[in-house]
């Protein structure tokens, strides 16, 4: 349907003006999703069949509110922080906490060791949303639960950097400042970039050390459609991170993504 057939057939507020420089901006996010990789402002003239001042215009009012960026050293528009942010506060049609949180016991009884569920908040950042810990009196219990996690010492950091195609994924770790939190912590771009391939290839992110001496984790991703919906995550005393533990919280962890992926709707 077209943009006046559609204000013809809406009921709402008939006769009232619309505001067409709002709708113009809809019409640039709209043919900006269809290139994740990033558009030019000529492909985007050419798309909304506007000017290129135009479009330049609405492009720096839609960047200062982060509904749009320009991450990439090509410097191609993308859609911004603000726009993945209202995407998630969209009420889906479960209760993504609710089913996660059950699942969690599931996986911390069974591993006996601290689980936890986040979901993406931004390109690279994410937020955990439920906690399980584990039963040993030697265990993990963070302070993330409702908080945003913009370290790229975690691994739900590095898991969403993988998400992302290599360039963009590259230019946004050129962005850091790559704090150092142990001996262990990777604190150059390249090897921290190697290892977001390693990631990328492995499906599953491992972080021994590098936020904290002695803590360690193991985090797949959950994936609805093929896209990226959350993460779960098992947090543990390095001592205990064996490799006969790797493997069964792989095990667990895939098995826990593939069901809370298949239940989203």
């Amino acid at each position: 349907m077209s943009r006046s057939a559609a204000q013809e057939s809406n009921p709402l507020l008939p006769g009232t003006a619309r505001n067409e420089s709002l709708q113009r901006a809809f019409d640039l996010l709209e043919a900006m999703a269809q290139v994740p990789d990033g558009a030019t402002i000529a492909y985007l003239s050419n798309a909304v069949e506007l000017p290129r001042t135009t479009v330049s215009r609405l492009l720096a009012s839609l960047f200062d509110a982060g509904v749009v960026a320009r991450p990439g050293s090509d410097r191609n528009w993308v859609l911004g922080p603000t726009i993945m942010r209202l995407t998630r506060a969209v009420a889906p049609a479960y209760d993504l906490q609710e089913r996660g949180a059950a699942i969690l016991e599931r996986i911390t009884a069974d591993l006996e060791e601290t689980s936890m569920l986040a979901i993406p908040t931004g390109p690279a950042t994410a937020r955990v949303i439920h906690e399980v810990r584990g039963p040993k009196l030697l265990g993990i219990t963070s302070a993330w639960a409702g908080e945003t996690i913009a370290s790229p010492a975690s691994g739900y950091v590095r898991q969403l950097l993988a998400e992302l195609p290599e360039q963009r994924s590259s230019a946004i770790i050129d962005g850091f400042t790559l704090e150092r939190h142990t001996a262990q912590t990777i604190v150059e771009k390249e090897p921290l970039k190697q290892q977001i391939r390693k990631i990328r290839a492995d499906g599953f992110t491992i972080v021994v050390d590098e936020l904290e001496e002695g803590l360690a984790g193991i985090g797949v991703p959950v994936r609805h459609n093929g896209q990226l919906a959350a993460m779960f995550a098992v947090y543990l005393p390095t001592v205990r991170f064996t490799q006969d533990l790797k493997e069964r919280a792989l095990n667990t962890l895939r098995s826990a993504a593939q069901e809370l992926g298949d239940n989203t709707h």
